[in-house]
């Protein structure tokens, strides 16, 4: 802070180590000595405040709302921690970018006011010569809520971020810096410091053009030991790049007429040339002496197929006319019939038929990601194709200190593609495997805290486990003497499926012992007006028939307006997919004892005993989410008043 006025002094050095002012009699005060006391004085007040906040923490209200449909943000007033002291910031309104990160803060402007601002600071004691004489002029300290780069003037303390619109939250004021501070490094010694506690998943949503979209939930994470809270979902847009790579001349033998081209590499990104070979029949005329050279119209020329004059071409041999021979009466020179050799040679000024093959830049048609289609190649010659196409790799989303999310990308291969390290002081959230097809997908690779619950499970399944390889080893001992194997016989006891090939189809079901055809059952419901309806009549057991008396707690409403609520239906989905590769289980149901008399097949009586067996089980989080139907219901708003815009991340769903 550096106050430049006329007539203003102030030698205070903080490196000097003064602690106080002692003021000796018989000597003069002087006006820098005053100064330098309260500087002192502030210098000290903020040394024990920095140890307790930090710039741009929130005391009192503050906050901030974001719309992020059109970048207007809504100020609120509040108090904020600005170098050293708690100040008062005023609510305001402006707008920003609604792409990029944007940083919302207080900007704190330093202004000198003297008595030729302030009359008021005039000395006001009347009688003494000095009345109404100018004395000391103040320092005031203003603040404007603004964001980084707005052109305001002053000091500017970043207080919130704003990512691609959506605003995101700091931890809840107050906050005691030193407190977070000790709590942070217990959490770094104890359990790392960088996890994610609840939440924070990243889901893939359609493709904006060239962005990438996904979603990120919201969540608590702790990052250097300090907490990161999300309060709503995050919409990301990511502008991913591919890395190229370029293959030149891929050759592929064409079958001839129309075809396809299936290229080695993929997806592509962009196809430079295809290069056929191209068969033509044209009518020359002969140079006007013997030997001369006839020139081709293409270029460049592969191969003279026949050369004739007179006759008709049928395809693949030309029919009457007189045939030359290649190497004996003409050759191919420089995309020219040579007339040069001793043979036989066609008449000066006359006309003539050559077929021969070319070399042709053609434009593809129907190009995707693994090919494109081509016509008019000769068969048997070479389809050569330079391309470009996109190296698979895999991106990171990173979450800092600060709640702001940051991609980082991967190093392409197109062998095996590596994920990339996590940057130091940042929390890794997931990784996107780039195929750039319908192959990307999301795998959630952060770092997660275990419930206790979860861990009390993980010892019950642990001592599950000892004693699965303890009955193992019974098996193990029964299996030794009684092998499947006996006397070069291969033999099943039909004890479960463990002898069974588990490479193909089993139709046929296990059943206490025996190895039977399995029973498919089907859920047969009424059709038709044949349904059942239960009917009862309620009974009063308990009731409570007296009631208390009543009274208004606040007679005048003097309160804000309750704010709206809205309750989606459902708040959750859950739902599971459920694979069964085994006829047994589903057998096994209905042959028990009771049920199912082998060789019979009549059922005896009921029961509702069932039992599952599960051999194995395998749980994986789903990459995308279900498409569903999800209501809403809005209450809290008075008589007549008007709904303008209702917006569901970032969709809008305003009823009609």
């Amino acid at each position: 802070m550096t106050v430049t006025l006329d007539g203003y002094y102030s030698r205070f050095d903080p490196t000097k180590g003064y602690e106080r002012h002692l003021f000796r009699i018989g000597k003069v005060v002087q006006c820098a000595e005053l100064n330098e006391v309260q500087e002192t004085e502030i210098h000290r007040l903020k040394g024990v405040a920095d140890a307790l906040f930090r710039d741009g923490a929130i005391i009192r209200d503050a906050a901030v709302v974001v719309d992020p449909d059109t970048g207007a943000v809504t100020a609120e007033a509040g108090a904020v921690y600005l170098r050293g002291a708690v100040r008062g910031v005023p609510p305001a309104g402006f707008a920003i970018a609604r792409t990029g990160i944007v940083q919302i803060g207080v900007y704190l402007d330093d202004v000198v006011i003297t008595e030729a601002d302030d009359p008021a600071l005039r000395d006001p004691a009347i009688g003494p010569r000095n009345y109404n004489a100018p004395g000391a002029a103040r320092l005031r300290a203003d603040t404007a809520w603004g964001f980084a780069g707005d052109g305001q003037g002053g000091e500017f303390y970043p207080v919130y971020t704003v990512v691609n619109g959506v605003l995101v939250q700091k931890e809840p004021p107050p906050q005691v810096d030193s407190v977070s501070l000790a709590i942070a490094d217990y959490d770094l010694q104890s359990a790392g410091g960088f996890y994610v506690s609840a939440g924070l998943r990243l889901t893939r949503l359609a493709d904006d053009g060239a962005n990438q979209v996904y979603s990120l939930s919201e969540g608590v994470a702790r990052i250097a030991g300090r907490e990161v809270r999300i309060p709503h979902a995050i919409r990301l847009a990511y502008p991913a790049l591919p890395d190229l790579k370029t293959v030149s001349s891929e050759p592929h033998t064409a079958v001839g007429g129309t075809e396809r081209v299936t290229l080695n590499h993929g997806p592509v990104d962009s196809i430079q040339q295809v290069l056929v070979t191209k068969q033509k029949t044209v009518t020359l005329t002969h140079g006007g002496f013997s030997g001369a050279q006839d020139a081709l119209p293409d270029s460049p020329v592969t191969a003279i197929v026949a050369v004739n004059q007179g006759g008709t071409w049928g395809g693949s041999a030309f029919s009457g006319g007189t045939t030359y021979l290649n190497g004996t009466d003409y050759k191919l020179t420089s995309d020219k019939v040579d007339w040069s050799l001793p043979g036989a040679e066609v008449a000066p000024g006359s006309t003539y038929q050559v077929v021969y093959q070319y070399l042709a830049t053609v434009a593809p048609t129907g190009a995707d990601a693994t090919g494109f289609t081509v016509s008019g190649a000769v068969a048997g010659s070479l389809i050569q194709t330079t391309y470009k196409w996109r190296l698979p790799r895999y991106d990171r989303l990173c979450l800092d200190k600060d709640g702001v999310p940051s991609w980082v990308t991967g190093v392409a291969s197109d062998t095996g593609p590596v994920v990339p390290d996590v940057p130091s002081g940042m929390l890794g959230l997931a990784s996107v495997y780039q195929s750039w097809d319908a192959g990307r997908r999301v795998v959630s690779d952060a770092i997660r805290v275990v419930p206790m619950n979860e861990l009390e499970a993980m010892r019950d399944q642990i001592d599950t486990l000892y004693g699965l390889v303890a009955l193992a080893n019974l098996n193990i001992t029964v299996n030794l003497t009684e092998p499947a194997a006996k006397k070069g016989v291969f033999v099943d006891a039909f004890r479960d499926n463990a002898l069974r090939d588990q490479g193909i189809v089993q139709d046929a079901a296990i059943v206490n012992g025996e190895l039977m055809l399995p029973i498919d059952a089907q859920i047969l419901a009424p059709s038709g007006s044949a349904r059942v309806t239960l009917s009862y009549t309620p009974e009063v057991v308990l009731e409570q028939a007296k009631q208390s008396g009543s009274m208004k707690i606040n007679p005048y409403q003097a309160f804000d307006p309750v704010p709206a609520v809205i309750k989606l239906t459902p708040e959750v989905d859950f739902w599971t997919t459920t694979v069964t590769s085994w006829t047994t289980d589903g057998t096994t149901r209905f042959v028990r004892e009771g049920h199912f008399v082998p060789g019979v097949s009549t059922v005896v009586r009921s029961s509702t005993s069932i039992e599952d067996t599960v051999v194995s089980s395998v749980t994986t989080t789903e990459e995308y989410l279900r498409p569903i139907t999800v209501t809403f219901t809005i209450d809290g708003f008075d008589p007549n008043e008007t709904l303008d815009k209702v917006t569901f991340d970032g969709i809008d769903v305003t009823p009609v």
